[in-house]
């Protein structure tokens, strides 16, 4: 799954995935933005791709994701700003706070 997917660097990482033979989750807000992004990149791989639309700074669509797709392995988290700091010392509260200030 790569977050933020529908263009830019999210995007070429999600095109690039697929063109590797992974199965790839696309993900952006909308669901036409999604949708466009999708097709594209299975025209342009013939790759398997899927999408989701949703919001990935709110819980709810967070768990929705992980419901509809149960067996993501590899998560890209495009989305959001960072602090440098490493990855296991970053608390949820500072990726929620992450998230939101992208929103």
């Amino acid at each position: 799954m790569v977050s933020g997917s529908t263009a830019g660097i999210g995007y070429a990482i999600a095109r690039t995935l697929a063109q590797e033979g992974a199965s790839v989750i696309v993900n952006g807000r909308s669901q036409a933005g999604v949708d466009e992004a999708v097709d594209r990149i299975r025209s342009e791989t013939g790759g398997a791709v899927q999408g989701f639309a949703g919001d990935l700074s709110q819980a709810e669509a967070a768990q929705e994701v992980v419901r509809r797709h149960p067996g993501i392995s590899i998560l890209v988290n495009n989305l959001g700003i960072f602090e440098p700091k490493a990855f296991e010392d970053i608390p949820d509260e500072d990726w929620l706070r992450f998230s939101t200030l992208m929103s």
